[in-house]
């Protein structure tokens, strides 16, 4: 039967980076233009094409089966899909959303946007020709008024919100219940509305598998505050927290499980057909969902891969065997490649070589590396392998606004509300870069004699709490202590410098107070680690762990020692210091070292110079 072909325009006064950002999150689109849920197989191939089977049913009722074909973008600008039906009345559907600046100026100083949807039907039978405007067209019209309820839903709002179809339902007690023992626990009261608010009135897919800075950013509050409420919340029964791994290549959570024990050290992504080991650095991340107890969110997918499940993806291009294509990619900044699916060959950016075509012989790209600009521009691409390639532009920056593993585990306050979750006792999983700081008493026998034992204890004890206050206050935590000695870690370098230089600078005033006489020796340095499960605690070893333990012993107290390199990378402005440069051989290595010895340390703000 003929295709069946509808144009939909509408001009909406949203800058198109707004319009992107809200059409291209198709999940959340489809959820509220009354689209029905479906359920996806494994990707394959048909006819040399790549698709997934879907399965679903048109109101409830009519069961469709249908193969989807990966989305088409160029970020911004357009995105497309392409479904081929196996059963119901329709035999194909092309739908294509494209969008331009208008003439109309915003009072930001941006334009506003022309949506243009395109549809084009091809009925199975006569039952298709009259499904077509009762089903098919009424949900494409639902799509395109989606902007509509979004400018409505945000007229009166104090931050931005995305329509939703429906009110949810709450146990409004529980609720009650669970806030008022978040209160408790967390003293920013505005944070804690702000989320009671949110899981009151958001869509289901917003309150499942959340991240925290996310919306952090979105509700515009400090994102270690809305991390600590979310860790709360979970502590109060509000949420639940979940493992995310995610896939290296497609950045997709690929499984996720409740505690860090089921974590495996190897996954399997099935749209990139590799296995890949687990980093805590960026392949797993925390996510938070709402408690089933306080709201039964229903976790089901309307869409599984649109532009926004895939937002490091600039552009997305299908191209058939045999064909040459250009493809164009959008504007960029920082380092971009170009990577086909289940394939994975790569071909890294180069600023400054001259445009020439690209071919992919189903193994490898012809050349290693292609002619991007960051203005954005087009690549002319070659498919000589056997079957449809799908090329990707994506940008290789992760996601800053995920909460990585080794990000958390590195917090105070996660080891302190969640003690018990560690790793499985056969995984080890690595870690690309973690701070880690060694302390020791200096001449802590000679307390012991001096004092006694009570009193040496005490003091012993109340210098724990002290050094522990710091390290929590620059988002570290203590992983264990050592005798009088204690082992910490910090997922951001400066941190730790931070950390360290307070407690230094701190400790006349700790022991004036405490009427105490002791001396802190401390080292650092950052570097890979392996996270182990050491008698049930989430420790930490490797080569860096040693080298700070060595680094640590040559302090001779009231100072900080760290490597040359590290000292280097770090940007503190606001402390005055002494620093001396010293070469160095450590016990258990076979090189020199050139080390850094911080001392004199006190709250200005003026920075150091080297001597």
């Amino acid at each position: 039967m003929k295709e069946k072909l509808y144009v939909f325009k509408r001009e909406y006064p949203v800058p198109r980076h707004k319009a992107w950002e809200l059409l291209a999150d198709t999940e959340h689109l489809n959820r509220v233009s009354g689209l029905f849920p479906v359920d996806f197989s494994d990707p394959a191939y048909k006819d040399q094409k790549l698709f997934r089977y879907a399965h679903a049913k048109a109101m409830g009722i009519v069961p469709l089966k249908w193969r989807e074909h990966p989305f088409e973008w160029v970020k911004e600008e357009v995105y497309s899909v392409e479904r081929h039906y196996e059963s119901g009345p329709i035999k194909l559907l092309l739908w294509e959303v494209a969008m331009q600046d208008s003439e109309i100026q915003l009072a930001d100083g941006n334009f506003g946007t022309i949506v243009t949807g395109t549809a084009r039907f091809t009925p199975a039978n006569v039952i298709g020709l009259a499904a077509i405007p009762l089903v098919g067209l009424k949900s494409i019209k639902e799509i395109m008024k989606y902007l509509d309820k979004y400018l409505a839903s945000n007229e009166h709002s104090n931050y931005e919100v995305l329509p939703e179809k429906s009110a949810p339902s709450i146990d409004k007690e529980r609720l009650k219940r669970a806030a008022d023992q978040l209160v408790i626990l967390h003293s920013q009261a505005d944070q804690t509305t702000q989320l009671c608010q949110h899981l009151q009135s958001a869509g289901d897919d917003e309150v499942l598998h959340m991240r925290p800075y996310v919306l952090a950013d979105k509700w515009q509050f400090p994102r270690k505050d809305i991390l600590k409420l979310f860790l709360h919340s979970v502590k109060a029964g509000l949420l639940q927290q979940e493992w995310h791994l995610m896939c290296p290549n497609c950045r997709v959570s690929k499984t996720s499980v409740s505690s860090m024990k089921d974590i495996k050290d190897q996954v399997h992504c099935d749209l990139c057909g590799v296995n890949y080991e687990i980093s805590f650095d960026q392949y797993i991340e925390m996510q938070f969902s709402v408690h089933p107890s306080i709201r039964k969110a229903s976790d089901q997918t309307f869409c599984l891969t649109g532009p926004a499940k895939s937002s490091h993806v600039l552009a997305q291009r299908r191209i058939a065997p045999g064909d040459q294509v250009i493809m164009q990619y959008p504007a960029a900044t920082g380092d971009t490649r170009i990577r086909l699916l289940k394939h994975n060959a790569v071909m890294t950016q180069n600023l400054s070589a001259e445009k020439e075509i690209y071919c992919f012989d189903g193994q490898n790209w012809s050349v290693q590396s292609a002619a991007v600009s960051h203005a954005g521009g087009d690549l002319t691409i070659v498919n000589q392998s056997n079957e449809e390639i799908i090329t990707v532009y994506e940008t290789t920056d992760w996601n800053d606004q995920a909460v990585t593993a080794a990000e958390i585990t590195s917090l105070q306050l996660y080891r302190d509300l969640f003690s018990s979750e560690v790793l499985s006792p056969d995984q080890q999983i690595g870690i690309q870069s973690m701070t880690v700081l060694f302390s020791d008493l200096k001449a802590s026998t000679a307390l012991y004699e001096a004092e006694g034992d009570a009193r040496a204890y005490h003091q012993v004890s109340e210098h724990f709490r002290y050094l522990k206050s710091h390290i929590k206050a620059h988002n570290g935590t203590i992983v264990k202590t050592i005798g009088d000695a204690i082992m910490a870690v910090f997922y951001h370098e400066e941190d730790a410098c931070r950390s360290a230089f307070d407690i230094q600078e701190g400790l006349a005033q700790f022991n004036h107070e405490q009427n105490m006489n002791l001396t802190i020796k401390l080292g650092l340095t950052t570097g890979p680690v392996i996270a182990v499960n050491a008698n049930d605690l989430l420790d930490y070893f490797g080569k860096t762990v040693n080298l700070a333990a060595r680094i640590q012993q040559k302090s001779q107290g009231n100072d900080v020692m760290m490597l040359s390199s590290d000292f280097e990378k770090i940007n503190i402005r606001d402390y005055q210091y002494n620093v001396t440069k010293e070469t160095v051989e450590l016990a258990g290595t076979s090189d020199t070292h050139q080390l850094i010895r911080v001392s004199d340390i006190s709250r200005q703000f003026v920075k150091g110079a080297i001597s």
